[in-house]
């Protein structure tokens, strides 16, 4: 049994089955005298790994995660409605001034579109290389361009500007989050906890599947109970063992995993 190659999400997920009221894998445990005395054990170890696996901070990273998420809609609409404009007025025009117009868009967006695509990091940078290409001469040549009518009429300029505070924006949220995965990484306390939580989580499973063949259940009731267990048991040692491989190929171990 090589329940030690499970993730703890793995983990939490086959137990999670064991410890729902409404699961029939629940029912088929308490139906069982075998298997029955095993199910406060159960859902202390299922308890104990849910607490060690989610990390202190994980709520405050959620809310910069979403923070972000809202922010880089914005962000890449600014960036299409800048470039659509520029792109869209010059096939309007003819000559000197469509070329203008392009020029004028490929020094605010000098990788076009693909801009959208950045990681949030790089899309900081990139809002800060903005703002050191808005010349006098450029942000003469934004402020003439008027986008809308009546009360809601703003220059070019002013989407700019909003583009490089989002960009500030999204900056220092990445600088808290790794602040977060710093204080996180260096809490050893945290990561003992995990590791013992685990080991209590593989130590029931092993007592509950050791009841479950010596009661010899039958092979639906065993398949019902257990059959996410193996499952999960198999997909795991799989990838334990194609990572070794690929670790092997490149030289970067000369083990093999055990076998389950």
């Amino acid at each position: 049994m090589a329940y030690k190659h499970l993730r703890s999400e793995e983990m939490l997920q086959v137990s999670s089955s064991w410890i729902d009221p409404q699961s029939p894998a629940r029912a088929a445990i308490l139906a069982s005298a075998d298997l029955s005395g095993k199910l406060p054990r159960i859902e202390e170890a299922h308890a104990g790994l849910a607490a060690a696996a989610q990390p202190a901070k994980l709520p405050r990273m959620n809310a910069l995660s979403a923070e972000e998420a809202r922010l880089d809609v914005r962000h890449d609409s600014i960036i299409r409605g800048v470039f659509g404009l520029l792109t869209a007025t010059a096939e309007m025009l003819d000559g000197e001034a469509a070329a203008e117009l392009l020029a004028l868009r490929d020094t605010l967006i000098p990788e076009g579109l693909s801009s959208m695509q950045k990681t949030y990091r790089a899309e900081a940078g990139q809002a800060a290389q903005l703002e050191d290409r808005l010349t006098p001469a450029v942000v003469a040549r934004t402020d003439a361009i008027l986008v809308g009518q009546g009360p809601s009429q703003k220059s070019l300029t002013h989407y700019l500007q909003e583009w490089i505070t989002i960009g500030k924006k999204l900056g220092g949220l990445e600088d808290e989050k790794g602040r977060l995965l710093a204080e996180q990484q260096s809490d050893a306390s945290s990561g003992l906890a995990l590791v013992k939580a685990r080991n209590r989580w593989i130590r029931v499973v092993n007592a509950l599947v050791a009841d479950g063949e010596l009661a010899e259940l039958p092979a639906p009731t065993d398949t019902l109970v257990f059959g996410p267990l193996r499952d999960a048991e198999k997909k795991a040692v799989l990838r334990t063992r194609t990572t070794h491989a690929a670790k092997e190929t490149t030289g970067e171990v000369d083990t093999i995993p055990e076998a389950p």
